[in-house]
């Protein structure tokens, strides 16, 4: 019988000689890379990329030093865009307090084209005038 890969605490065992896995699927994980795949299923790739680099078990800490450069990715965007996003639903404010055909603009158009889960993470954003919309639209017809 083979012996298993061992490289740490956080080890994703399989024999030497076998090919490392190429999906989440092919290997017996580590409970903490389980819960961290379970967790943040985005990070799959990265780990898989990891697992060809290092042609065997990454190991914990190369695994959560990889997860704090992805982290590090994602609040980097979330920092850039958050201006252009706060500026973008300014203007909708704008153009919903205008009148005219703003419930069609920003109801029909603008947030009924958005996906719940983009709506939500918006909410806290929106101008009175807009989440008056929203409600209106979230309620459905009178």
């Amino acid at each position: 019988m083979p012996a298993e890969s061992q490289s740490g605490p956080f080890s994703v065992p399989f024999g030497p000689g076998s090919p490392p896995p190429t999906t989440l699927d092919d290997y017996d994980e580590d409970p903490a890379v389980t819960a961290l795949l379970d967790g943040v299923p985005e990070f799959g790739p990265t780990y898989l990329t990891l697992v060809e680099e290092f042609d065997d078990d990454p190991g914990g800490p190369a695994i959560f030093t990889e997860l704090a450069d992805f982290v590090s990715e994602r609040l980097i965007a979330v920092e850039t865009d958050r201006p252009v996003l706060e500026r973008a639903l300014a203007a909708v404010e704008s153009v919903a307090r205008a009148g005219g055909d703003a419930w069609e603009l920003i109801g029909y158009a603008f947030l009924d084209s958005l996906s719940p889960e983009d709506r939500r993470l918006i909410t806290p954003w929106l101008g009175a005038t807009t989440r008056s919309i929203l409600d209106d639209l979230d309620a459905g017809p009178a």
